[in-house]
Order: structure tokens, then C-alpha cells, then sequence
């Protein structure tokens, strides 16, 4: 018998409705339906990567992470977040759970940046390229 923890959307969107007030300062903010979607793929990342998270998750601290950046706008903001947060749980599940969260955000930030805003980029790497890519300053064919 196999059973699934499975987070509840509610909680994800309270701490989203709570992230607003602050990121609201750089521009960016998620309607309902959007802090739902959220919820909803937050729990399919999940299932995807085979991962168990219990509480908030890792959506409030990629918030906080990313929030400030140059490359971060309203009208990608949503679907950066998403695309964000499966990027972050491959990496996880790459890195192993020996490695801190903060470390793979800080990553993740750098290569973000680096790339423009591109999650695209970003999940065509392995956690190894983005360590590489980041380390030697080197995109693609640069």
C-alpha cells in the first residue's frame, strides 16, 4: 500500500497572501487564482521529484530570494515562481539532503540572474551545470 502526503493549498496561499504585503515594494504580486495555481503545482512538484515537505515548503524563501531581482517581472512573476520551485526540488533531489536550502536558492538566484530571468535555461541544467555555469562565469556558448 503507498500513500502521499499531500500539502494543503490553504496554507501555501495564507503564506503567499502574507509574501504580498512585502513584495508588493518591488512590483510584484499574486492574485488568488494565481496563489492557488501555485498550491496546487507546488504539490504536483512534489509528486513529480518523489519529495515530502511538511509546513510551508520552499515557495516562501524562493519568494524571498528572488523577489528583489532585476530580471523578476509582474507579468512573468507566477510562472517564474512555479517554474522555480520544480527547478528547486530537482536540484534538491540532485544535491542530495545534505545540502542546505539556502545554498541551492543562493545558487539558483545567481544563475537566474545571470540568465536574464531564464527558468527555461535554468531547467535544461543539471544541479552540476549550474555549478559550473556559476562558478566560471559561462553561458552556454559564451
Amino acid at each position: 500500500m503507498e500513500f502521499q502526503i499531500i500539502p494543503q493549498p490553504r496554507e501555501t496561499v495564507q503564506i503567499l497572501v502574507e509574501a504580498n504585503r512585502r513584495t508588493a515594494r518591488y512590483g510584484l504580486t499574486l492574485t488568488p487564482e494565481q496563489m492557488t495555481a501555485l498550491a496546487e503545482s507546488r504539490a504536483r512538484a512534489l509528486l513529480d521529484t518523489g519529495r515530502v515537505e511538511l509546513g510551508a515548503g520552499i515557495l516562501p524563501q524562493i519568494v524571498e530570494m528572488f523577489c528583489d531581482s532585476p530580471n523578476l517581472h509582474q507579468a512573468e512573476y507566477a510562472a517564474a515562481l512555479e517554474a522555480l520551485q520544480a527547478i528547486f526540488y530537482r536540484c534538491k533531489n540532485e544535491a542530495g539532503d545534505l545540502t542546505p536550502d539556502e545554498d541551492i536558492l543562493r545558487l539558483l538566484r545567481r544563475a537566474f540572474d545571470r540568465a536574464g530571468g531564464s527558468t527555461e535555461y535554468l531547467a535544461g541544467c543539471s544541479l552540476a551545470e549550474l555549478v559550473r555555469w556559476v562558478r566560471e562565469g559561462k553561458h552556454g556558448t559564451d
